[in-house]
């Protein structure tokens, strides 16, 4: 009852801004912020939209305790700092983590030594200055009186994100062309990270540990693999013939991060603060299992997948902001070349919705890149015969032409009347990359067909 009640008073603190813990106001002010920043992203732990449930009132104690005594369990980088990585050439080299506060970090990079020290909410950061293309090198972070962390076999060269939905997840062991493709694909320059879902939403229910797995964030996972026909298989296909090309053109080190769920609409990629401040965009936050903003398809599916559930806030990764949170937010601050990104499908219905949410992707990720012009490249929906996709697909291109840094691949012409997954992925693979080696790299090749400049109607 204290507990509760405790938790309680500490939540009004958080609204009001009254002092609770005795501090100084600054470091009250302090301890509400980290609190809210930790909540932020659980909605649903507040069921009634103002109290938290056990586990929100669990996170907050936690936080509460660390933001108190320090204690962050000592040193640890960010999830994507593993070994076989690859970092981004011509740029700061950013690395970060957690460490318990005050504590000093010193990392070493390249024969650059650089140090810093964990704030109040154990968040540190370290910038080396940029390397030479190539490696292999080796990162080692250490922390006083606590463990040393050492990454190894790290690759500097391109860096790139591939997301979307199933077009973009559809594997290379699925394409066309593929048996022959994967038996050559051994290339130790080119590095796979596959952020991967720990269940698909296929036409199945899922289990109660993957649903509690889901509800805490914690359904996308994946690590560093060098590229071989083992590793590749399952991989992006149009991801894979993407680096492949800008690997033999550009001769550095290519290393790609996937991002997708089959089914995904846009929504669920976006960070939900953007969400919430766009007057266009807000109301697909609220009721999403309810909302037509939100494909009827997703809705039915997610309520089929989560369907053993008993909790009434149980999420899906089709629901706004979730796949931001659950996977690009861990991402922030990585310096990247820019972006590739096949989805659309799943907004299809509403293409008037989809002109609006589209250039709100971009800003988001541009902010989490923290590059305001990072490229954003994408593909245009294939030719599937229905009637709404040709509006649609107009609607991409008119995008392509406003959104600043945009660009577009067509793929009708590569894909099929009657089947939505289209298996010639290595001309769309390679339209992207043509398109990013003439924009990003400078090489002047034809990256797209001719476009009408205008027309004129002679006669009736």
């Amino acid at each position: 009852m204290k507990y509760r009640f405790y938790i309680h008073f500490l939540l009004i603190s958080i609204l009001t801004g009254m002092s609770v813990f005795g501090f100084s106001q600054s470091s009250d002010q302090k301890i509400r912020v980290a609190c809210i920043d930790d909540i932020y992203s659980h909605p649903d732990f507040f069921k009634d939209a103002i109290h938290p449930d056990q586990a929100g009132a669990a996170i907050i104690a936690k936080t509460v305790f660390q933001q108190i005594t320090g204690n962050f369990g000592g040193l640890k980088l960010a999830p994507v700092f593993r070994n076989h990585m690859v970092l981004q050439q011509k740029s700061k080299i950013r690395v970060w983590g957690k460490a318990d506060t005050g504590s000093e970090i010193v990392g070493e990079f390249n024969q650059q030594t650089e140090k810093c020290i964990a704030n109040e909410s154990g968040e540190w950061t370290l910038n080396f200055n940029p390397a030479p293309a190539g490696g292999p090198y080796a990162l080692k972070v250490s922390a006083e009186n606590q463990q040393t962390v050492k990454v190894n076999d790290i690759l500097v060269g391109e860096l790139w994100v591939c997301a979307g939905q199933s077009n973009t997840e559809f594997p290379l062991k699925d394409a066309a062309n593929a048996s022959s493709d994967i038996s050559k694909s051994g290339n130790a320059n080119i590095r796979l990270f596959n952020l991967k879902g720990i269940v698909r939403p296929d036409d199945t229910k899922w289990d109660l540990l993957s649903l509690d797995k889901i509800n805490k964030l914690e359904f996308l996972e994946g690590k560093w693999k060098s590229c071989d026909p083992e590793n590749v298989a399952d991989f992006s296909a149009i991801g894979y013939y993407f680096v492949k090309m800008l690997n033999e053109n550009l001769k550095v080190p290519v290393g790609i991060i996937q991002v997708s769920v089959g089914g995904a609409p846009v929504e669920a990629f976006i960070d939900r603060k953007t969400l919430e401040f766009d007057p266009y965009l807000v109301d697909v936050l609220y009721k999403w299992k309810q909302n037509d903003f939100i494909k009827d398809w997703c809705r039915e599916r997610a309520k089929l997948n989560i369907s053993l559930s008993k909790n009434e806030f149980q999420r899906h990764p089709f629901e706004p902001a979730y796949i931001y949170e659950a996977g690009t937010q861990a991402l922030a601050g990585l310096a990247v070349s820019g972006v590739i990104w096949y989805q659309g499908e799943s907004n299809v219905h509403n293409a008037e919705h989809y002109r609006n949410i589209f250039p709100a992707l971009v800003k988001s990720w541009r902010k989490t890149f923290i590059d305001p012009k990072m490229p954003f490249y994408f593909a245009r929906l294939s030719g599937l015969n229905r009637p709404s996709w040709p509006y649609f697909r107009d609607i991409q291109r008119q995008l392509s032409l406003s959104v600043p840094y945009s660009g577009m691949v067509v793929t009708s012409d590569l894909g099929d009347s009657l089947d939505v997954h289209p298996k010639r992925k290595r001309e769309v693979g390679e339209r992207f990359a043509k398109l990013a080696l003439d924009k990003v790299y400078g090489q002047k090749l034809e990256y797209s067909g001719p476009e009408v400049l205008k027309f004129r109607q002679i006669g009736e």
